[in-house]
């Protein structure tokens, strides 16, 4: 088998929260400021921790913002996130292949729990490395590193998925080789600059790049 593990980001990756994230910037800066952020303000910041985009887009209310935004995030989070086409099934198949899948995400461990049991696919993942568990973050290695601890695994023998362009620099600075997901929200010629080894146009791509006949 080419890979013995695989790491994935979560959010735009295995699970869609794109709508859910940018209403939940949107009520965020409507109750705060009397104004909304453009779906591409809220784009620029996927993939990076929560407190990056406050410190951007509100420095004077930064605590306040991230609590608002916690709060109608928590709310609404299972009617605004949804499910990308055979994500689900392509899991269980690695899973059953024997390859280890770890998630390192931006969001806290709880809530990517959370998000992985709304479509039933919590039981497929022993890792999740959440924001809280790193001093540092995508696209720093930190999160991908601590992940290959955990899985106890060799940078050589996994690879990163994900739908930024940070998810890629964390993973290739670690040593890791990357996937691209074509379902991106963000701007494609972003994370072809970070030169991905691999591009999947859908995530049945996967099951071909690990040698895994597509049944």
């Amino acid at each position: 088998m080419k890979f013995k593990g695989i790491l994935f980001d979560l959010d735009g990756t295995l699970i869609d929260t794109s709508n859910l994230i940018v209403r939940s910037f949107q009520h965020t800066f409507e109750q705060h400021y009397g104004r909304q952020l453009t779906p591409q303000q809220v784009y620029a910041f996927f993939g990076k921790p929560l407190r990056d985009a406050m410190e951007h887009y509100g420095p004077d209310k930064v605590e306040a913002l991230i609590k608002t935004y916690r709060e109608f995030n928590l709310v609404h989070h299972d009617k605004l996130t949804t499910g990308f086409d055979g994500v689900a099934e392509t899991i269980q198949k690695l899973y059953n292949e024997g390859i280890l899948l770890a998630i390192v995400t931006s969001k806290t461990k709880s809530t990517a729990i959370r998000g992985l049991r709304l479509f039933n696919m919590d039981k497929y993942f022993a890792i999740v490395i959440g924001h809280e568990e790193c001093a540092k973050h995508k696209p720093d290695p930190e999160p991908v590193q601590l992940a290959l601890e955990q899985i106890k695994l060799a940078p050589s023998e996994c690879l990163m998925i994900g739908d930024s362009p940070f998810d890629l620099a964390s993973a290739r600075a670690a040593g890791v080789k990357t996937a691209a997901v074509r379902w991106t929200q963000l701007a494609w010629k972003d994370l072809l600059a970070e030169q991905p080894d691999y591009i999947l146009n859908t995530i049945e791509d996967l099951l071909g790049i690990c040698g895994i006949e597509n049944k």
